[in-house]
């Protein structure tokens, strides 16, 4: 199937699982399947002329649900300049025309040779001005209107998220009596340009809030200009995510799958119609606190499930890990590669260092070239267990990971498998323990980072003694192995509004006594969860493994 065909057969069926979760009709076991069905239809109005700027006529289609009790929330869509949708005659974002949903304006702006970015913008801000301004003739919400956009539409809804309040940037072409301000914005893979009519550079506490779609594969826009984009708005305290697509690239039908339209519909219903959402680190259950095994067996978010024998804990025992495998990895059969292994944190479990995003962006670094491509390896660990060893033996989490999971990946995957190739990382409890298996195993670890890590005083139940859980805490490691830590790179990473931050600092001020070289690196503005700290960093963390690894991840199969 053509591509544009298949995206508009996506929308299709998108709109009728939308219109039917939202109490539409023709929902599952309707009657007259395929007949007229009762109730609003879809009306267009088409080249509507909104502005004539130079003399330019400038026209927008609109489409909503007539009849409508209650006047519809307005989503303005700016085209890309990929086709087919180069075009405001082509939108998906009719796809958010359902029963209680939204109206839709698709508009033309300016792209003429000799047309600039700051005439686009003043277009596309006279497109919302006029939609206020003819609110009542189209049955449109004129308090509740939000920008949608892809590629260089992307970055022209970012912009006007960010430049309601500069006069200068509105144009002359009419309606200069009423706003341009809009209550949303969503940017697919909108580039984040330098200079004048950079968004970052108008970012502030009353930018419209922001969702920001972005493939990992898109070769035409780096992702890191989203996720600069991303940090400067959490900075300055907007509500803002950069959700990261897995192996996607910068078409629009890849990016806008119908779990993304999902994700989409959902921020666009929170801004501009109020629900409210429920907030949640995963949407799995968590795994029970005395599990090796995640129970939920599916590959997620470009990992793979796997299972692995684990005779430290006795015969015929296993546990489980999730596997992310760079993209050249079944290509090139070759090659081997560095391994990141990644612990996770307290009350969650192996599926969390995805849904928070840290694989997406690991893979985005290594599409961009910005790491080398690496393996990661994700262990299930028993989420009350610190990744420690408990005092009784019952609990072997420690050993588990050296004894048992290192020399089975070591065994199945194409892995460099040396010390200066082999990094652990980890959040919250998994910080704590990557810090503190990192510097009790220096002769397996080059690189150890504990993102936001949790370095409690008191010693949890399931470990051990207080005498003794003063023996595992990374400060005290580190001391014990201050000559072998020296050799290693070590980051904490912490957000400067999580309650755990002054411990991660008491360690920072542990590690500079010992004259053991490292970073600290303090996130403005971030509170404790992974997906917070990842999206209010300013710097890019994976920059570091390019630094770590070096020239290690070019080497052959053959050892």
């Amino acid at each position: 199937m053509h591509r544009s065909l298949k995206v508009l057969a996506i929308m299709s069926v998108l709109c009728a699982s939308l219109a039917a979760q939202r109490g539409g009709a023709g929902g599952r076991g309707a009657a007259n399947e395929g007949r007229p069905q009762p109730g609003p239809r879809l009306k267009i109005d088409r080249d509507v002329e909104y502005a004539r700027p130079g003399g330019h006529a400038l026209t927008l289609d609109v489409y909503r649900l007539d009849p409508s009790a209650t006047p519809l929330p307005v989503v303005v869509w700016i085209h890309g300049s990929d086709a087919p949708f180069a075009t405001k005659t082509a939108t998906p974002a009719v796809a958010l025309v359902t029963p209680g949903g939204f109206a839709v304006a698709s508009i033309e702006y300016r792209t003429a040779p000799g047309a600039t970015l700051a005439m686009q913008l003043a277009d596309a801000k006279a497109a919302v001005r006029w939609l206020r301004a003819n609110a009542a003739t189209y049955n449109l919400d004129a308090a509740h209107i939000g920008a949608f956009g892809h590629g260089i539409g992307g970055q022209i809804a970012a912009l006007l998220g960010a430049t309601a309040e500069v006069r200068a940037l509105e144009g002359d072409a009419g309606n200069l009596d009423q706003s341009s301000r809009v209550q949303a914005v969503v940017d697919l893979a909108g580039p984040i340009t330098t200079g004048a009519l950079n968004p970052v550079s108008y970012v502030t506490k009353d930018t419209a809030p922001v969702l920001i779609l972005h493939g990992t594969a898109d070769d035409k826009v780096p992702t890191l200009q989203s996720q600069a984009f991303v940090s400067a708005l959490k900075v300055a305290g907007v509500n803002a995510a950069l959700d990261l697509q897995f192996g996607v690239s910068h078409d629009l039908g890849q990016l806008l799958s119908p779990t993304a339209v999902a994700t989409v519909t959902g921020f666009l219903d929170q801004q501009l119609l109020g629900a409210k959402s429920t907030a949640a680190l995963s949407n799995f259950i968590s795994t029970p606190s005395d599990e090796y095994i995640d129970p939920i067996a599916l590959d997620l978010g470009g990992t793979e499930f796997k299972l692995y024998a684990t005779p430290v804990r006795g015969a015929n025992t296993y546990a489980s890990y999730r596997l992310y495998l760079p993209p050249d990895y079944r290509s090139n059969t070759t090659r081997r590669y560095p391994v990141i292994y990644f612990l996770h944190g307290a009350s969650v479990d192996s599926k969390r260092p995805i849904t928070a995003g840290y694989v997406a962006r690991i893979d985005a670094a290594i599409r961009s070239g910005v790491m080398p491509p690496v393996i990661v390896v994700i262990p299930q660990g028993l989420n009350q267990g610190w990744w420690s060893d408990s005092k009784d033996g019952k609990e072997p989490m420690e050993s588990i990971v050296i004894k048992n999971l290192i020399p089975h990946v070591d065994a199945t995957y194409r892995t460099i498998a040396t010390r200066e190739a082999r990094a652990i990382e980890g959040h919250s409890m998994g910080g704590f323990g990557a810090l503190r298996v990192g510097f009790n195993h220096p002769e397996l670890f080059v690189a150890v980072t504990g993102n936001s890590p949790a370095l409690i005083a008191n010693a949890p139940a399931s470990i051990g003694d207080q005498a003794y859980f003063d023996s595992l805490k990374p400060g005290t490691i580190a001391a014990k192995n201050a000559e072998q830590v020296r050799k290693q790179s070590i980051r904490i990473i912490a957000g400067d509004q999580d309650s755990l931050y002054p411990v991660g600092k008491e360690l920072d001020d542990v590690l500079t006594g010992l004259k053991i070289p490292h970073e600290f690196f303090k996130v403005v503005g971030s509170p404790h969860n992974h997906d917070q700290l990842l999206q209010y960093e300013t710097f890019d963390t994976m920059a570091f493994y390019g630094k770590v690894f070096g020239k290690t991840g070019t080497k052959s199969a053959s050892r």
